[in-house]
């Protein structure tokens, strides 16, 4: 028997509420209360009603995104490349639903991001309907937040934001899982030896480098393995200290928490012509650490899915405006560990 389609006048019956309150609730549109959405979102997914996407798209006023990131330029082309790369492959689909990107790439580094967010908070906010950035600072988290408020959808990349609002969510990878992947592989790579870890941290401001380095350093102190610790987010802020430590210390095994450090320290082992004698790890696949794999500098990474998280952050913000799809759960993508033989693949 073939089931009746319901329509959303029924809809509008069945939750209490007028037509055109369902209207707003499917289609994102401002103007009634969070529960109402959920409710009538609800009756909806029960009902299993389909939009019809065309006369959706003819209904629908243009829609503007705005994506704030910092510019992938320097030791930041590393990371920020893919995630541009992603983005702006998906964003070019967008334009059939009416929904159109605005790109900033921001000379502001990671850290200092929420200075953008600053101004185009104040400069353009009665403009955007949505936002993709990235937060990992309190600062940058305190914009967040005052945009959320203001009712804008926001999608964030790799990042950590405790305070769930109602249209912030967040795509990244399991950093706490990324960091015991990374000592599990180191561990039993190493097969005893009796030397030290070299651990270079990243920046403790960054959330996601914290996380990812205290269950890193957490897993191996565990085995049992004494650690060395450097803090710095590119070579220059760690090339003094890694030195001395290879220099003085019989170190046996190198973890580096972030793209530019980890292209940092296979410069410095090439320069150095040591890396074939201390295990490798770092973090990120990107075309630079192509030749440290094939000189067997490099010996693995944690895949952290730049390009994906780009396409997924495209995605979810379509759900979104196109369909009225509030999904405030954080996209948690699994660790990927990449070794000589399959880096390619993921390039």
């Amino acid at each position: 028997m073939v089931q009746k389609k319901v329509t959303l006048k029924e809809i509008a019956q069945r939750t209490g509420v007028s037509l055109g309150t369902v209207h707003r609730a499917i289609y994102g549109k401002s103007g009634i209360s969070e529960e109402t959405r959920k409710r009538i979102l609800k009756e909806v997914e029960r009902t299993n009603y389909q939009v019809d996407e065309a006369a959706s798209i003819l209904k629908r006023s243009a829609k503007n995104v705005v994506v704030v990131l910092p510019k992938a330029q320097k030791e930041d082309r590393f990371y920020f490349r893919g995630l541009w790369r992603g983005i702006r492959k998906a964003a070019q689909e967008m334009e059939q639903y009416k929904i159109f990107f605005r790109f900033i790439e921001s000379d502001c580094p990671l850290t200092q991001i929420w200075r953008e967010l600053e101004r185009v908070y104040d400069e353009m906010l009665e403009e955007i309907d949505g936002l993709i950035t990235i937060a990992d600072s309190e600062k940058t988290n305190l914009w967040i937040s005052r945009f959320d408020k203001r009712g804008i959808p926001t999608i964030l990349l790799s990042s950590y934001y405790e305070e769930k609002g109602a249209a912030v969510s967040c795509i990244k990878v399991d950093h706490e899982r990324c960091g015991c992947l990374a000592a599990e592989f180191m561990h039993y790579s190493l097969k005893g030896g009796g030397g030290k870890i070299l651990m270079l941290c990243g920046d403790n401001q960054i959330y996601s480098n914290r996380v990812y380095a205290e269950h890193f350093e957490k897993e191996m102190l565990k085995f049992g393995h004494e650690v060395l610790k450097v803090e710095g987010f590119g070579r220059e802020d760690i090339e003094q200290e890694c030195s001395r430590y290879l220099e003085e210390e019989q170190v046996q095994a190198v973890f580096a928490s972030n793209a530019r450090i980890t292209f940092g320290i296979c410069q410095i082992m090439e320069e150095r012509n040591m890396g074939k004698d201390i295990l490798v790890v770092g973090t990120d696949i990107f075309e630079e650490l192509q030749p440290y794999y094939e000189n067997n500098i490099l010996n693995a990474v944690i895949f952290q899915y730049h390009w994906e998280q780009g396409v997924h952050a495209v995605n979810k913000m379509h759900e979104y405006l196109s369909r009225g799809i509030r999904d405030q759960q954080d996209e948690i993508l699994p660790p990927v560990l990449l070794l000589k033989s399959n880096y390619e693949y993921f390039l």
